[in-house]
């Protein structure tokens, strides 16, 4: 310890004061040295602080406990070190008026600051409305740092501020990170390889097993790590909600009353529900609620090291509810049953996760699809005028993706296989690709309204780039079309050697002879849907279900469906009051003459709300 600085006089009241340090100084000192890792986030940090470097605002961005907050301390240190005069808030403590949380920012001078502003989803609408003061007020020498939970809106890409703006996701540590974590922390060795795979690369689950007393053999256990990590974000080690409630939270990920009715079945959820809404470590999203993203990988960690059975049997309830809705056409219950995936490189293909680089998009500027032939050679190809006459004629077909400065990286179209049969709708007589798109539908036995086609042009680009915009436009296609159970796509590629790769299992090449050549990715006999289901189903050690009940809800009279109907609904439905209108809702749609809206309210003497209900309900007790 430093020698005394000056010593009190007798009765006085003064305190001994030691030395130039403060507690926050040695606070600080001990963060700085248990920082660890993340050198591309750094080296971010490092260009922005660069004054040849055009970037002006980092915007950080990760879910909670990803480690915001300690990079932007980190970023705050390197910013003194360079020179530059800090100015760090919390924009949780900013008032709500945005004169006030301006004049907080703003408060000490406009010329080579760094602004370090954290939590700004605390701000809302209000942050696109503080960034413009800021770009107004600030000097060119100043630079911004944010963090939120959610990346930046379209506007940040708006009016220049893709220039300027350097969008950072934070992602999960890796091994040899974590494992520099809890050395630093001070954590055994022999501690060190359970906690990093309790941990899942989480730095505030890392944290809270570094503050793990030593000595005790239970400390590293998954319950008692747990309850640590419950201690340290909501001040209390057990939650006040149902564990099996937790459980469900958990391994779903995002819950609604449905899917925790489903998971639990007998039980009584409605209390459980809203018990857990109640909870601090929970956020909503529309009508689903999520659990503190580490806090829920935490408690799937205990569930599956100690009642591996159970948490099998939960997420094949979970997934199985799900699937039923997304062949049903609920898309968003598909990008949530893909996320039960464990498998990261099936999970990342089909989650529809956003991209931090690249975004979908559905209209092209004038004159951009030109541009695009021009830039990227597809212009000199033999069949390009049919390509620009395919895509135009429907723009409501159209998908693209765009990197995240707006340059198109991929632009496709389809329709379905049965549009195919209308070539005046298409604008296609006389097209070599509409004949080959038919062609390869009629040799692939396509249904015709549970397949597309259509054309896919990548740009000349890297093949990370390339698989980045596959990624992200699986699921933007899927969420707009609508079609769950989506049997095969047929694509015609105009530069086939761009494609990225697609998994053998479902990729093949339709044999000719054909006027153009077509890829085929045939999802049969499951359908994407049950594919993405089976997936989930096989790392549990289940087999697939079988049954899928979208051919029999086909809107149409053929006798062979409406027979298997008949029969399906003998077998799901008994002769209780609730099962007779759950089947009657399935007769007024789906057999004979389709009944309007005001013929099914009157027959079944409900208003429209419940009508949908009994509907949606009687349908996943057919599919189910």
């Amino acid at each position: 310890m430093t020698a005394l600085r000056s010593r009190p006089e007798v009765g006085s009241t003064t305190f001994w004061r030691v030395g130039t340090r403060s507690l926050r100084d040695t606070a600080e000192q001990s963060d700085a040295t248990r920082f660890v890792g993340r050198e591309a986030e750094l080296a971010a940090a490092a260009e922005l602080l660069d004054p040849r470097s055009p970037s002006r605002i980092l915007f950080v961005h990760g879910p909670g406990g990803i480690g915001k907050s300690a990079l932007l301390r980190a970023v705050a240190r390197r910013a003194e070190e360079a020179g530059f005069r800090v100015s760090r808030i919390d924009a949780r403590t900013l008032r709500p008026e945005l004169e006030s949380a301006v004049e907080a920012v703003e408060s000490d001078g406009a010329c080579g600051r760094v602004i370090v502003l954290d939590e700004v989803d605390a701000l809302g609408s209000r942050l696109e409305a503080l960034r413009d003061r800021l770009l107004d007020s600030l000097g060119e020498s100043s630079r911004v740092v944010l963090a939120g939970r959610r990346g930046p809106s379209a506007s940040w890409r708006e009016g220049g501020l893709d220039a300027i703006v350097v969008s950072l996701p934070l992602r999960p540590l890796g091994i040899i990170e974590a494992t520099a974590l809890l050395r630093a922390g001070g954590v055994d060795a022999e501690r060190i390889a359970g906690v990093v795979e309790w941990a899942q690369g989480s730095p505030l689950a890392l944290t809270v097993a570094v503050g793990t007393p030593a000595g005790r053999p239970e400390g590293d256990s998954p319950a008692a790590l747990e309850q640590r990590l419950t201690q340290w974000l909501v001040g209390q080690p057990i939650l006040d909600a149902s564990r099996d409630v937790l459980e469900v939270a958990a391994v779903a990920r995002t819950l609604d009353a449905r899917l925790l009715s489903a998971a639990l079945p007998g039980q009584a959820t409605r209390d459980g529900l809203r018990r857990l809404a109640a909870l601090p470590v929970v956020e909503r999203f529309g009508d689903d609620i999520a659990l503190h993203a580490v806090l829920a990988a935490s408690i799937r960690a205990h569930l599956r090291a100690t009642e591996p059975t159970r948490a099998a049997a939960l997420t094949r309830r979970i997934a199985e509810h799900l699937a039923t809705r997304a062949k049903l056409g609920d898309m968003g219950a598909l990008l949530r049953l893909s996320r039960l995936l464990e498998g990261a490189e099936l999970r990342d293909a089909i989650g529809n996760e956003p991209s931090e680089t690249h975004y979908a998009d559905s209209r092209l500027q004038p004159g951009e699809l030109a541009r695009f032939g021009r830039e990227h050679d597809f212009d000199s190809g033999p069949d390009w005028r049919e390509v620009v006459a395919w895509l135009e004629r429907r723009p409501d077909r159209t998908l693209l993706i765009r990197r995240r400065e707006g340059p198109l990286v991929m632009v496709s179209g389809f329709v379905p296989v049965r549009a195919l049969r209308e070539p005046d709708e298409l604008g296609a007589t006389g097209s070599v690709i509409a004949a080959s798109l038919r062609i390869a539908a009629e040799h692939t036995d396509a249904d015709p309204d549970r397949s597309f086609a259509g054309v896919v042009l990548f740009a000349a680009a890297p093949a990370t780039e390339t698989a980045e915009a596959a990624r992200l436009g699986t699921g933007a296609f899927m969420m707009q079309h609508g079609v769950g159970d989506m049997q095969t796509m047929l694509i015609h590629y105009p530069a086939p050697d761009r494609r990225p790769p697609v998994p053998a299992s479902i990729a093949s090449e339709v044999p000719g002879p054909l006027p153009r050549p077509v890829a085929l990715s045939d999802f049969r006999p499951l359908g994407a849907v049950g594919n993405v289901e089976a997936m989930v189903l096989a790392e549990l050690g289940f087999p697939p279900r079988r049954f899928d009940a979208g051919p029999l809800l086909a809107e149409d009279e053929d006798p062979a469906r409406i027979a298997a109907l008949i029969a399906r609904l003998d077998e799901v439905f008994g002769t209780s009051a609730e099962d007779r209108r759950l089947r009657r809702a399935i007769e007024l749609i789906h057999l004979g003459a389709r009944s309007s809206e005001e013929q099914c309210l009157a027959a079944l003497n409900v208003s429209r709300r419940t009508w949908f209900r009994i509907l949606r309900t009687a349908r996943e007790r057919l599919a189910g």
